[in-house]
């Protein structure tokens, strides 16, 4: 092949070729959710209603514990996610460890509440937790799946897992501050089952939702 040749195939290869802006850095793509979500969720706690004692929940140790846990799942998913949608993860691949420890253990904590509390389970139905959780988890799980279908991830079950539990913390720290309702049956039914539901189909459809 001469280079008259040379010239023209790579002519033709490159016809079809149009500027792409790269993205930012994950972590400053992910910020501005974070802060969105946060808001978002805090503005439907405040129309939804905080719960009546929550000063006094505010001063127990479990209380904050748990919260605590369910904030560090949410921002560690977030920041997962976004390092997910780059192909490499910009060699931040330990990262989904952190959140799925976190869950691990918050696992752990709920399997000790039941040892000391006893498993109380609800009657099967459905409580008004369970639309107000959705609610306030639906939106910033649409922003963060938007925001990763900008980007190419080459683990699209692991984001849908980090998704969802992006979502379902958020949601799960808002229903704790407006349910009064403390026994671990109720949160695991009301608080937490719809997002097991959402995660599931979010996983099924992962390779879909997520291709290149």
């Amino acid at each position: 092949m001469n280079e008259q040749d040379t010239d023209k195939l790579i002519e033709t290869l490159s016809d079809d070729l149009k500027s792409v802006k790269p993205l930012p850095h994950p972590l400053l793509r992910v910020l501005p959710y974070i802060v969105f979500a946060a808001i978002y969720v805090g503005i439907l706690v405040y129309f939804v209603g905080t719960r009546p004692d929550l000063n006094i929940q505010l001063s127990d140790a479990g209380f904050i514990t748990e919260n605590a846990l369910m904030i560090f799942i949410v921002l560690s998913a977030a920041l997962a996610a976004s390092f997910l949608s780059v192909p490499d993860m910009c060699g931040a691949k330990w990262l989904p460890v952190l959140p799925l420890t976190a869950a691990g253990a918050f696992i752990v904590w709920s399997a000790i509440r039941v040892y000391a509390e006893g498993l109380h389970m609800p009657t099967l139905h459905f409580d008004h937790c369970m639309g107000e959780g959705v609610f306030m988890a639906v939106v910033p799980l649409t922003m963060v799946v938007f925001m990763i279908r900008k980007g190419a991830t080459t683990r699209p079950i692991m984001t849908a897992v980090m998704n969802i539990l992006f979502a379902a913390g958020l949601g799960y720290i808002g229903l704790r501050f407006t349910c009064m309702m403390d026994t671990v049956g109720h949160t695991a039914v009301s608080h937490l089952g719809p997002y097991v539901i959402i995660g599931a189909l979010l996983g099924v459809w992962a390779r879909k939702l997520y291709k290149w």
